[in-house]
């Protein structure tokens, strides 16, 4: 199987962007976006129009969000590594037990949730009640930005499978 150049440039900012997930600081989800539109551009069937307005405005949520938070919350490094392993876990297992969009979203959301739970669960975790603000506000700092990124490079990785 020959890989078209955009295709190798859009399969190593997925990684990347899945790679610095793991740094909070860096806005992964620009580079998996870019990595989506390369693969648009290659050619990929799946990725249209529609798909990339979608995911732009998944980007731009990401991006406000992690600016109307509060910098001591989103720099923080504090279960980061949890909520994006198991986000990317999540994700894989979303893929491989339904093998759409739908099931890479709502498996990389399943575990943003249960690695926060988690982390919340650890002696350094700050136990917040699941049902609290701080608990929701938390999962938004470092799930939805770690769902986004994850999903729009599985659905890269996706579309040349």
């Amino acid at each position: 199987m020959n890989y078209h150049t955009l295709e190798i440039i859009a399969f190593v900012l997925a990684s990347v962007s899945v790679l610095s997930t793991f740094i909070p600081r860096f806005p992964a989800v620009l580079c998996a976006y870019l990595g989506m539109l390369c693969m648009h551009y290659a050619g990929a069937v799946y990725i249209d129009s529609g798909i990339l307005i979608y995911w732009a405005v998944a980007t731009a949520i990401v991006l406000a969000l992690d600016i109307l938070q509060p910098r001591a919350l989103t720099a923080t490094r504090r279960g980061h590594a949890y909520v994006t392993g198991a986000t990317i876990a999540g994700t894989l297992l979303g893929y491989v037990t339904v093998a759409s969009a739908a099931g890479i979203i709502i498996g990389g959301a399943v575990g943003a949730f249960l690695g926060a739970l988690a982390f919340m669960r650890t002696p350094a975790g700050p136990r917040f009640p699941i049902a609290s603000s701080e608990f929701m506000q938390y999962l938004c700092a470092k799930g939805l930005p770690a769902v986004v990124t994850c999903s729009m490079a599985a659905i890269t990785f996706a579309t040349a499978l």
